[in-house]
């Protein structure tokens, strides 16, 4: 299932860009549907804070800041409300040794990636105590990048031969594709076209960010801002750019005046759209997914669906930084200290799972509710139980781990503090057995005891 939750920037791209990976196959005609690029407007990544306002689970929300596991990986879910808490008092930006010492507080939920981070800043923070995080890994990012590099060349390298065998009007187009690329690969400007959807996109998901917390005078500025934003004109042209312009001026004046004077993401936001609408250059970053977007829409017409789908497979080799370490770390290592902390957070934080999926009609009722990571729950999405049984085989034992953990804190009283009405564990174990097709029977007898 989709989360709703406060955001801390972008949309999911990964599965996206498994759609898009998905839809090339056999199809000539690569995002055809969609229009010119905006950039990386498809494809920001989102790292989400799992509050969540399903309506009913609040109770299920309270028993998160008691370490319940995963039900589907097991793992000792992290209390959101916690992280915000510690995202607002800006502890994260502080000296690498402190920050070491609140992420090696959650040790036992990392894994993969994220545990290999938390590692090389543990090591380095003793090292280097009194910089933060990301200059703690500024530092080390050119060991990661360079052999980032090496694998991106191999890929580019493998893509240009492919395209030596196309008509020049094809290899005229990469050619100017390559030369954007090795400016983003090398932190030189770029022009890119202001895009209105996407500037209203990404403040939307800043609101989102902002009004999940209790500040009322910050709610409202980003009210004045999003109906503010509501004037800019769809299309940017020689007619709208003008109006464009001074709408984005009075969102500058309407963000100085107020409280979020100093946020920086919409500050960032503004002054990278002023640029862009003035048509002024830019520094931005290699984008993986934009790449593969853009290398699509070039050979959207080739006759030839054989050397299409050859070209887009070898695009598809691109690390990513889901997959490829060095790729992870270039990322973060490029984002605020708060950012790479939330960023290794994200996946183990607690959030509300619909065990019988909403888009097919569960209801919001404690007897549907389970707790499970942001990133586990991300993947489930909206799959049939019996099928999720398939891709994660554990989930029977990591569901009778739960449901113990359950019964643990009924009897320790925390039911009773919380005024969490017992019958959940009940209903759990029915639901499970149920949207398992009886595959899933949990022991609850400790519960009577």
């Amino acid at each position: 299932m989709r989360i709703s939750a406060i955001s801390l920037n972008g949309v999911n791209g990964h599965n996206q860009s498994l759609a898009l990976k998905k839809k090339s196959k056999g199809n000539n005609n690569l995002r055809s549907d969609l229009p010119k690029r905006t950039d990386d407007l498809y494809f920001m990544p989102s790292y989400q804070i799992a509050f969540t306002s399903i309506q009913n689970s609040s109770k299920l929300r309270t028993l998160f800041k008691y370490n319940l596991p995963c039900i589907y990986s097991g793992v000792p879910m992290i209390d959101p409300k916690q992280v915000s808490r510690l995202i607002k008092s800006g502890v994260f930006e502080k000296d690498a040794k402190d920050v070491a010492e609140i992420l090696s507080r959650y040790k036992e939920s990392y894994s993969g990636m994220e545990e290999r981070v938390v590692g090389i800043i543990s090591a380095r923070s003793k090292i280097h105590p009194n910089k933060n995080l990301k200059q703690l890994l500024g530092e080390i990012e050119p060991i990661y990048r360079r052999d980032l590099r090496k694998k991106q060349s191999g890929v580019f390298r493998n893509i240009q031969e492919f395209f030596n065998q196309l008509p020049k009007e094809y290899q005229d187009k990469f050619s100017l594709l390559m030369a954007e690329t090795d400016k983003r690969l090398n932190e030189r400007p770029v022009l890119i076209p202001f895009s209105s959807y996407e500037f209203k996109y990404k403040l939307a998901k800043i609101k989102d960010n902002i009004t999940g917390d209790n500040d009322i005078k910050s709610k409202k500025v980003m009210n004045k801002l999003m109906k503010e934003s509501k004037r800019l004109s769809n299309v940017t042209n020689i007619t709208t750019q003008n109006n464009q312009i001074k709408v984005i001026g009075m969102l500058d004046w309407i963000l100085r005046k107020s409280v979020l004077k100093n946020n920086s993401e919409l500050n960032e936001l503004i002054g990278i759209s002023k640029a862009r609408l003035t048509n002024k250059e830019i520094i931005a970053p290699f984008s993986r997914k934009s790449y593969i977007y853009d290398l699509g829409r070039i050979i959207d017409d080739i006759p030839d669906k054989q050397m299409h789908d050859k070209i887009m497979n070898e695009a598809f080799k691109l690390p990513t930084s889901n997959e490829d370490f060095s790729a992870y770390m270039v990322k973060i290592s490029g984002e605020s200290s708060e950012k790479i902390a939330s960023r290794i957070l994200w996946p183990y934080l607690a959030s509300v799972e619909h065990i019988f999926p909403k888009s097919q009609g569960g209801a919001d009722v404690m007897a549907n509710f389970a707790g499970a990571t942001t990133r586990e729950n991300s993947i489930r999405k909206s799959i049939e139980f019996t099928e999720q049984l398939k891709l994660r085989p554990n989930t029977p034992y990591y569901c009778q781990k739960y449901v113990d953990k359950l019964i643990e804190l009924y009897h320790n009283g925390v039911f009773e503090k919380n005024r969490i009405n017992p019958k959940y564990i009940e209903e759990f174990k029915e639901t499970i057995y149920k949207v398992s097709k009886g595959q899933v029977d949990l022991d609850i007898s400790k519960f009577y005891e």
